[in-house]
């Protein structure tokens, strides 16, 4: 599970005035990681803070369905690979259709998520 103190840092707003994923690069071999690294950690030392692209490409997804008693609607996961060569694990919110794989996404961070518990999404981007 990661470090929650760590995903809130992730979600710093960009130049655009739009937040953005962060994630640490390794300065050894130029590794990244998502989320980014709590700097308290001894592996973190030298570790480069990467702001994540604004778009990221599908590369794999599931339509998850709670049971029908929690009266949940269905919804998507996915993993979404960025330009920089990180990919990362989040919601897929498709407003009609199916997910394609090499579909186009953006990341959005909500902006009024509990710090405690930092909140991104994917979604398509048309």
């Amino acid at each position: 599970m990661p470090n929650s103190a760590a995903v809130a840092d992730a979600n710093r707003a960009s130049d655009e005035g739009r937040a953005r994923l962060h994630a640490s690069r390794d300065p050894k071999d130029g590794r990244l990681t998502f989320p980014p690294l709590p700097p308290a950690l001894p592996v973190a030392e030298g570790a480069e803070d990467l702001a994540l692209g604004a778009e990221a490409v599908l590369y794999s997804f599931t339509i998850v369905h709670p049971n029908p008693k929690s009266g949940l609607p269905p919804f998507a996961l996915a993993y979404a690979d960025f330009p920089e060569g990180v990919r990362v694990f989040g919601r897929l919110d498709m407003p009609a259709g199916r997910p394609v794989i090499g579909q186009r996404l953006r990341a959005v961070v909500e902006p009024d998520a509990d710090p405690a518990a930092p909140a991104y999404r994917f979604e398509p981007i048309p």
